[in-house]
Parts: C-alpha cells; sequence; structure tokens
C-alpha cells in the first residue's frame, strides 16, 4: 500500500469507485446518515470489506444508536455535522451519486424535526436545573461542558495524525502500528508484537502461535479462526475483539481485558485465565457474560 494513501480510503457503489477519502470524512458522513456500515472500503482498490469490519473507523455515537437515548444523541451530532456542512456549496460525499440527493423540501422537513428535537432536550436541560441550581452554577456547568466539548475535538484532530504513523507493510516487531491493517492469513508465529497496535487490524486466520503479544491493543480487531496456541497475552487489550472460532490453547491471557469480545466457537483449553476481564463477552457457547465476570465468565442462571 503507498504511504500517499495511508488513512485515506475508496468507496465502492456498484461498479462505480469514488475516492479516496480520510477516515474523518468517512465518520462524518456516518453520522449524517449519507452512507451506511455496510457500504464496502479499500485502501488499495484490491481487498475490500464493509466499513463495519473497521470499527475504528465509525463514531461511537453511531454504533450507539438504536436505543432512545442513544438516537437522541446521534440526532445531536447531526445537528452538530448539519450546521458545519451548512455553508459549504459541496455538501455530497461522492459527486454524482444521486443515493446522497436530498430535495430542498425534504431537507428543510427534516432539519425542522432535528431542531425540534435539538430545542426540546435544550428545554428539558435547562428546566431540571433551573429549580435547583444559581445561575452562576449553571453557567460554570456550561463553561465545563464547552471545554469538554473542545477537549473532545482535539482528541479528534490528534488520531487524524496517528493514523500518518500506520505501517501496514512493516516487519513485526514490539510497538508496531498495525492498527486498521489488513494482516489476513500472516504467518506470525513466535513474533515479537509486544506493545504492538492492532486495534481494528484484520487478522482473521492468522498463525500467531506463541507470539509475544503481552500489552498490545487488539480492540476491535477481526482475530476469527486465528491461531493463538500458546501466545502470550499478558495485559493486552481485547475490547470487542472478534475471537470466533480461535484457537487459544494454552495462551496465557492474565490480566487481559476480553470485555465485550466475542467467543463463540473458540478454544480456550489449558488458556491462563488469571485476573482476566470477561464482562459482557459473548461466551464459546453464545451465552452473555455478566459485568465482574473476572477469570471466568458469570452466567445469569434462570
Amino acid at each position: 500500500m503507498s504511504g500517499s494513501n495511508k488513512g485515506r480510503w475508496y468507496i465502492k457503489l456498484g461498479e462505480s469507485v469514488q475516492g479516496p477519502f480520510p477516515n474523518k470524512l468517512i465518520g462524518r458522513y456516518l453520522i449524517l446518515g449519507r452512507i451506511t456500515q455496510d457500504m464496502l472500503v479499500s485502501q488499495d482498490k484490491a481487498h475490500w470489506a464493509a466499513i463495519k469490519d473497521y470499527p475504528a473507523m465509525v463514531p461511537e455515537v453511531v454504533k450507539e444508536a438504536g436505543s432512545p437515548q442513544g438516537d437522541r444523541a446521534l440526532m445531536l451530532a447531526r445537528i452538530r455535522e448539519d450546521e458545519r456542512s451548512s455553508q459549504k456549496t459541496s455538501d455530497s460525499l461522492i459527486q454524482g451519486d444521486d443515493s446522497f440527493s436530498v430535495s430542498p423540501d425534504e431537507r428543510r422537513e427534516k432539519e425542522d424535526q432535528i431542531m425540534q428535537l435539538h430545542r426540546q432536550m435544550r428545554d428539558d436541560v435547562l428546566n431540571q436545573y433551573s429549580q435547583k441550581l444559581h445561575k452562576p452554577i449553571i453557567y460554570y456547568s456550561i463553561g465545563a461542558f464547552l471545554v469538554m466539548i473542545l477537549a473532545g475535538f482535539f482528541i479528534i484532530s490528534q488520531s487524524g495524525d496517528d493514523a500518518q504513523k500506520v505501517d501496514c507493510s512493516g516487519p513485526a516487531q514490539p510497538g508496531i502500528n498495525w492498527s486498521g491493517c489488513n494482516r489476513q492469513g500472516d504467518v506470525l508465529r513466535g513474533a515479537n508484537l509486544e506493545g504492538a497496535n492492532l486495534r481494528s487490524a484484520i487478522l482473521r486466520s492468522a498463525d500467531l502461535s506463541a507470539a509475544q503479544l503481552q500489552n498490545a491493543d487488539l480492540a476491535y480487531a477481526n482475530l476469527s479462526q486465528s491461531i493463538l496456541l500458546s501466545a502470550q497475552l499478558q495485559n493486552t487489550n481485547l475490547k470487542g475483539a472478534n475471537l470466533r472460532q480461535a484457537n487459544l490453547q494454552g495462551a496465557d491471557l492474565t490480566s487481559a481485558d476480553l470485555s465485550y469480545a466475542e467467543l463463540v466457537g473458540s478454544q480456550l483449553q489449558g488458556a491462563i485465565l488469571k485476573q482476566t476481564i470477561f464482562d459482557h463477552a459473548i461466551w464459546v457457547n453464545g451465552e452473555t457474560c455478566l459485568s465482574g465476570s473476572v477469570g471466568a465468565c458469570l452466567i445469569a442462571r434462570p
């Protein structure tokens, strides 16, 4: 993959390929609903996968949609993004694609609904605190909230710089940044990847037998059908990782975080699970582990 495309993605719509586009722009249009998580993306026009296969590209507010609270949060996010884009003349991610065009009447109707919800939520918050707090305290609270928003924008802007450091073609070594990289089927037996950034990487069917992955970040990585025999995974972040049908026999998972990970069909015989966190993980039999599952999966019994 060429250096010029690091952190930038092509999008496929039928036979048409558009791009490349930066991660930040794709996330923005996911929030606005202009594109969906099922759309195919690629950094090299050769290997395509759905956006949802790269969880790091999907904004948290989009992931959490589906509940009343999550939907309201998504609406507010859309308000912010709509306000940012209202002054721009080119408001489509992919030029000439009718699927992203909205008639003026439809846009006004949608904006009216969104602004109505925004005003309702604003009034609810102000009414809740007006009877309990003095005005100066309210002003301080609003100021603190604005500071938090600005801090969030700063973190997002810094994430773009981190993407430039990704080295998908780099050799396996401690601290390597393969975040979001496609290393499917790679043979990495005994590799030293201690402290590596493999967040959201695709390692499906990879051979990581006896690999050293201590303190590595494998959050949301796709490790389905991978071989992790006797792998060293102490203090490893595997939150939300896909470990379906993975072979973890004899692996050392001491103090590893597997909260929200998928373990359906995985093999854990002989694995060391001391202080391993399984909060809300999907266990090998498909049942969900309870909060507080440490060292073992606690399953609710009827």
